[in-house]
């Protein structure tokens, strides 16, 4: 019996469709799958493949595990919302409460109910990146693997453990096929405090050069991740950055400013600059009408958000950017009349967002609800009430392993590595 030899490009489409996980033992049948497996122009089709199919990791805190750890349960859904697996993580929070003298077990409920918690940054790729006070982990959730990333031997921006001290920004870059860890100062050259897009009363920032420091994580051979040292980097940054509004789209790392600009970071190029045109309803009125409007930026599923909340009316209104160029288009008119008992005080933060479908949170002072719309139907159905610290992000199916990451050990100073 003859074999039959299918061509390169039609083995290729067949397995770009395959889950990563089989891929990964394909890997052992022949040197040909292993080299086809390990190409980067196979890995960005499957990728590309994996979007349609988005995974959903959800976080609610637990109890403390201990007095300086906070512990979280982890859920791990398909485009279905079936349930593929589930899993407990605990994370350092590095602190060391004063008690006035009083031994550990005497420490007050206002210690517990003050702690900190972590933050899911996605990449919109197959691993998320932790954030919390005892350091920077790079997850992997289909396959329940974390790892901790280096702290910089010394560092001239920021002190990571210091709580506060700066902020971290995570993304894929799919031209380099590499991840990226950025982390901001928050002690810059200019601190003033404004009332912000948000609604939010924050400090903002303005400097003619911002430093700040970047890790990448490289794609090598065989889906294995090489962890480069940390490097400080100069960029001009004439812009009042909200640091707190950023959120990562495609490469690209997105801020509100306080005076009414969306800034742009990208990731491959490392450098800024200001998104015009800029959504309709994203301007300062100088008759004052948009002093009760909060807004906030989203990056979900793919796509940079633009969410308009107007607190008298209630009406809250989603913008999507259709292309890098600046062109908005207004998806959803949303009436939250009846929702909220106090609408002085209530924000609108967006968790998610599908094609007839808006998942998201409306707080204020005194509660926390989940309202899902329905755009079929128009109507509006509560979702439960925030009782612990609840985090959502996305992920893709990929190849990739974080079990061998390759660390970066020399002990050489940051200055050695400085770029400008």
């Amino acid at each position: 019996m003859n074999s039959v030899s299918l061509p390169s490009d039609v083995v290729m489409e067949i397995m770009s469709r395959v889950p990563g996980k089989s891929l990964a033992r394909f890997r052992l049948v022949s040197k040909q799958f292993r080299s086809l497996l390990s190409d980067p122009c196979f890995l960005r089709l499957h990728h590309s493949r994996s979007r349609d199919s988005l995974f959903t990791l959800t976080a609610f805190s637990n109890e403390l595990s201990n007095l300086y750890k906070l512990r979280y349960k982890f859920y791990v859904t398909n485009k279905a919302n079936g349930l593929i697996h589930k899993f407990t993580e605990d994370f350092s929070t590095h602190r060391r409460p004063k008690a006035n003298g009083l031994p550990i077990g005497e420490f007050t409920e206002d210690y517990r109910t003050h702690k900190s918690s972590i933050r899911m940054l996605s990449s919109h790729h197959q691993l998320l990146c932790f954030v919390c006070e005892g350091g920077i982990h790079l997850c992997d959730p289909l396959n329940k693997e974390l790892k901790n990333l280096p702290n910089p031997t010394f560092s001239r921006c920021c002190n990571f453990n210091k709580p506060g001290d700066c902020l971290v920004s995570f993304g894929f870059v799919d031209a380099t096929m590499q991840y990226k860890v950025i982390k901001w100062p928050h002690d810059l050259d200019e601190n003033r405090t404004r009332r912000l897009p948000s609604g939010l009363i924050t400090v903002w920032k303005k400097v003619n050069e911002l430093k700040f420091e970047v890790l990448n994580i490289d794609i090598v051979e065989d889906g294995r991740l090489k962890v480069s040292p940390w490097r400080l980097r100069r960029r001009l940054c004439p812009y009042l950055l909200q640091l707190s509004s950023q959120v990562h789209v495609n490469g690209y790392i997105y801020w509100t400013t306080s005076d009414f600009q969306i800034v742009s970071f990208s990731l491959q190029d490392e450098t800024f600059s200001a998104i015009n045109p800029k959504p309709p309803c994203f301007s300062l009125d100088t008759q004052g009408s948009k002093k009760s409007s909060y807004f906030t930026l989203s990056g979900r599923r793919g796509n940079l958000w633009m969410v308009d909340y107007d607190v008298p009316s209630q009406i809250m209104e989603i913008w999507k950017m259709e292309d890098r160029r600046g062109g908005w288009a207004n998806i959803h008119k949303i009436n939250l009349k009846g929702t909220h008992p106090k609408k002085i005080d209530c924000k609108v933060k967006m968790l998610d967002i599908r094609s007839d479908e808006v998942l998201f949170k409306l707080s204020s002072t005194s509660k926390r609800l989940f309202i899902c719309y329905d755009a079929k139907t128009n109507t509006l159905e509560k979702c439960g009430r925030e009782s612990r610290d609840y985090e959502l992000c996305h992920s893709t199916d990929g190849l990739l392993s974080i079990d061998n990451l390759a660390m970066f050990h020399a002990c050489r100073p940051l200055s050695c590595f400085l770029s400008w």
